[in-house]
């Protein structure tokens, strides 16, 4: 019995150990799953409804600051990861930028690499890996971080538009704030001083 539990072990583990963005996970987070907020937990709301949470416990490189995740507003379900960090200048981030689309052409050789994305001087500011359902999103752009002005590299891990999935974690999303809103009327007249209204 010890044998065979060794042996499920030494085949399942690598594969749980090497799940990556071809399997839809990204920074120790999994597009579609629920992140478990706690108490020290940071998060903003969206102009959408949606929430921007600050990972706990990302698994990344030492370079990378910030890991963030797009969630639904009451299960968290998770939509974008994203993982960044930030340059005091352009040069900085974009050699940090280059360091980044060279390791992941390297390590995904199978996703499409292409649709470009340009800024007003027409100089490159994005670039996407495509392996549907899933896209990886570089991008680099002037950003505020504590005060200081500042550029920021980013790495944003989600679905295609237009994909299956997608469209199921729009509608996931879209769900939560009808609710939310209902909700939130109700406890408004709840709450309200509604006479002669």
């Amino acid at each position: 019995m010890l044998n065979r539990l060794i042996l499920i072990l030494l085949v399942f583990l690598p594969g749980i150990a090497m799940a990556d963005a071809n399997d839809g996970e990204f920074m120790g987070y999994q597009l579609g799953s629920n992140y478990q907020s706690g108490a020290n937990t940071q998060q903003r709301e969206t102009t959408t409804g949606n929430l921007i949470v600050i990972a706990e416990q990302p698994v990344k490189p030492n370079n990378i600051v910030e890991v963030s995740l797009l969630t639904t507003p009451e299960t968290l379900t998770i939509g974008h990861i994203n993982a960044s960090s930030w340059f005091k200048t352009e040069a900085e981030a974009r050699a940090f930028g280059r360091q980044y689309v060279d390791l992941l052409r390297a390590k995904y050789p199978d996703w499409v690499f292409g649709r470009e994305g340009m800024d007003a001087d027409l100089r490159v500011v994005e670039v996407n890996l495509d392996h549907s359902p899933y896209n990886l999103w570089l991008r680099l752009n002037e950003n505020s971080r504590s005060g200081d002005k500042m550029w920021r590299f980013s790495m944003t891990l989600g679905w295609l538009p237009g994909t299956e999935e997608a469209s199921t974690w729009r509608d996931i999303s879209r769900s939560q704030h009808i609710t939310a809103q209902k909700e939130g009327r109700k406890q408004l007249l709840e709450e309200a001083d509604l006479r002669g209204l």
